[in-house]
């Protein structure tokens, strides 16, 4: 009996030993997998944090979005929907024979046909078009059109048009037009037509150019803006805050009468005149002169001082041949009957209203031993001969009044 209880005894302690045991190593593995738990926790956000505050860290590239999308690093494509390996992917290289669909490319992306994606940072070509629904970093090139829906931080060339639902910092160069949300520092070259909301760089096109502001150049036949900082140079310059004029002024002195017409910005604007003795308008061209130059503005409030430097010449006796010249196409006779000679107006505005200027100042005609002859019409008792800089010249001045007309 004793033998029994004690082997019943030693039982017990054994089994209370190893379910002690086993409780212990549990409740350790608890609290180990407790501390790798948090161990991880810790490790992923240092890393995130890292990646964050990363100067190469990219937003786009590393937007939740594309995250989400899977990543290959080549991705081969007949059209969309046939590629190795088959799906939606990031890629970095993109090859298709007719065209691919993607999220994003890293690097390049070449289609014979077209390419669909959402961001691309390299190249991106397609024979046709290219179809991009987010940012543009690099070249995208296609011969019909490209189409950004946001910014493009580099260059969009196409055979038709291109058009950039965000600003361009870069270039856009199509065949037929260009549109934009903004120029920035940049350039816009068309073959028709150029629009954006905001210009701060360059628009060139042979037709017309049209954007809300402009702080830059507008090179064009029609050059349209709301407000110009900047210069507009083209037959038809229009802005809100722009230089678009037509004068007429007598000069007493000479008993002569002008025409000008003044075009562009404030800061530079082209000035286009033509004239004659008052008794010559509407009877004889004999004494016709024309002059072209260019000119700027001082704003004094509401007043403002225009300074025009142009080449004036009589061309009333040879405008006859000049014109059998043009009609020739001879362009040594019509070179050779250019002989200008320099004049500056200096002159004072005062607007009656919005439309109507009143205006008034000097004009002063310059003969150069190798210049043009000054017709002696305009040659006044005010003059000055002298030697300037190892040149000689005579200069005439004379006063002047008129009305002006803002078109």
């Amino acid at each position: 009996m004793k033998r029994i209880v004690g082997s019943l005894v030693v039982l017990i302690m054994v089994f209370s030993l190893c379910v002690s045991t086993l409780a212990a190593q549990e409740e350790d593995d608890g609290v180990l997998q407790k501390a790798r738990d948090k161990y991880k926790e810790k490790l992923n956000k240092g890393q995130s944090e890292e990646q964050g505050n990363s100067p190469f860290s990219n937003p786009q590239l590393g937007s939740q979005d594309e995250e989400n999308v899977p990543y290959t690093p080549v991705l081969l494509s007949f059209a969309p929907g046939i590629s190795m390996p088959l799906g939606y992917y990031r890629t970095s290289v993109s090859c298709a024979a007719i065209g691919a669909a993607f999220e994003a490319s890293y690097g390049f992306a070449g289609a014979g046909v077209f390419n669909i994606y959402n961001s691309g940072y390299g190249f991106q070509g397609a024979g046709v078009f290219n179809i991009s629904g987010k940012r543009i970093g690099g070249f995208q090139g296609a011969g019909v059109f490209n189409i950004a829906g946001g910014e493009v931080d580099g260059f969009q060339g196409a055979g038709v048009f291109n058009i950039a639902g965000g600003p361009v910092s870069g270039a856009q160069v199509a065949g037929v037009f260009n549109i934009a949300e903004k120029v920035q520092g940049s350039v816009q070259i068309a073959g028709v037509f150029n629009i954006a909301n905001k210009v701060q760089g360059l628009q060139v096109t042979n037709v017309f150019n049209v954007a809300e502001s402009v702080a830059g150049m507008q090179i064009g036949l029609v050059n349209i803006t709301g407000e110009l900082k900047g210069l507009q140079i083209g037959l038809i310059n229009i802005s809100n805050n722009g230089v678009d004029s037509l004068s007429y002024i007598y000069m007493p002195a000479t008993d002569s009468a002008f025409v000008y017409w003044q075009a562009g910005s404030p800061f530079l604007y082209i000035v286009v005149g033509a004239g004659a003795p008052r008794a010559d308008w509407f009877v004889m061209h004999d004494n016709l002169m024309v002059s072209a130059g260019l000119g700027s503005r001082v704003k004094l409030g509401g007043p403002y001082l225009d300074i025009d430097v142009a080449a004036e010449q009589a061309i009333g006796a040879d405008i006859e041949a000049l014109y059998q010249a043009g009609l020739d196409h001879d362009k040594e006779a019509v070179i050779s009957y250019m002989k200008p000679y320099p004049s500056a107006r200096l002159s004072l505005g005062l607007p009656l209203g919005r439309t109507l200027h009143v205006t008034g100042g000097i004009k002063t005609v310059v003969q150069l031993e190798q210049g043009g002859t000054v017709p002696a019409s305009q040659r006044t008792q005010d003059s000055l001969s002298a030697t300037w800089f190892g040149v000689p010249f005579t200069a005439w001045s004379q006063w002047f009044f008129g009305a002006k007309v803002r078109i």
